[in-house]
């Protein structure tokens, strides 16, 4: 993962540096999640292209590969999920990206499109039974045949990451009076997305990107902010902080 505060402080003294003004935390958010996006989606498009390069090889045998990253990466959201059924469709989970393997009872289905699936159930000897189901996709979920399976159901898929989160707090009229900047206060208290409320202040969730995302999640938010910054000089930027957190500590 990303720290979400370590990218949101870089944003914030780049654009001031720049003169670009002041982002919001509601605007960094907006931009986070978009640049979060960007690069997941990102991920595939790398992947698609290597595997038309090379004819479909493997791209996990390949440690020369540049693109192996990227497969690693992947990894970290593949999920399995139970399906429940409504009304003739076993619905996708709230954080589906995309589908995997699908299972019935333990048994892998095969994919049929919806035309050709017309034609499998017109003839007994070619009408999916339990022992060989089969699935049609549609836009919310799967369609399972035959038709009588209502449990059972399970998917391999990839989920979607998690809208990343800058949370905080405003300081309190004792605290402005004692001198504290009346400013957002970062609140680092782990934001739930399953209960929480995404649209309050509080409460914060890091990018669920790979760390070594963090140069280009900082590159894409000031670019979505009109600030033209090269990956070399985030870079240098994270040096020369580091290097002024050593000298404070020394």
């Amino acid at each position: 993962m990303v720290n979400i505060n370590t990218v949101y402080n870089a944003v914030l003294v780049i654009t001031n540096k720049d003169n670009r003004g002041y982002i919001t935390p509601e605007e960094f958010n907006s931009l986070a999640t978009q640049a979060q996006e960007a690069i997941f989606a990102g991920y595939f498009m790398k992947q698609m292209a290597y595997e038309m390069q090379t004819g479909g090889s493997n791209v996990e045998s390949d440690f020369s590969n540049p693109t192996l990253t990227s497969s690693q990466k992947i990894a970290a959201f593949y999920k399995n999920a139970s399906l429940t059924k409504n009304g003739n469709e076993f619905t996708y989970p709230s954080d589906f990206y995309k589908l995997g393997v699908v299972n019935v009872n333990d048994i892998v289905a095969d994919n049929a499109s919806n035309e050709e699936i017309k034609y499998i159930n017109l003839s007994p000897l070619t009408s999916p039974v339990a022992t060989q189901p089969v699935y049609t996709l549609t836009s919310t979920g799967v369609k399972v045949y035959p038709s009588s399976i209502t449990s059972g159901v399970t998917v391999d898929y990839l989920s979607k990451p998690v809208q990343p989160k800058w949370g905080y707090a405003m300081p309190t009229p004792a605290q402005v009076a004692s001198g504290v900047p009346n400013e957002p206060i970062y609140d680092p208290t782990q934001f739930d997305p399953a209960t929480d409320n995404y649209s309050t202040p509080a409460k914060s969730y890091n990018f669920e990107l790979d760390a070594s995302e963090q140069s280009e999640l900082i590159v894409r938010i000031l670019s979505y902010a009109g600030v033209v910054i090269k990956q070399a000089d985030v870079a240098q930027f994270a040096m020369a902080k580091e290097q002024e957190l050593t000298t404070t500590e020394q």
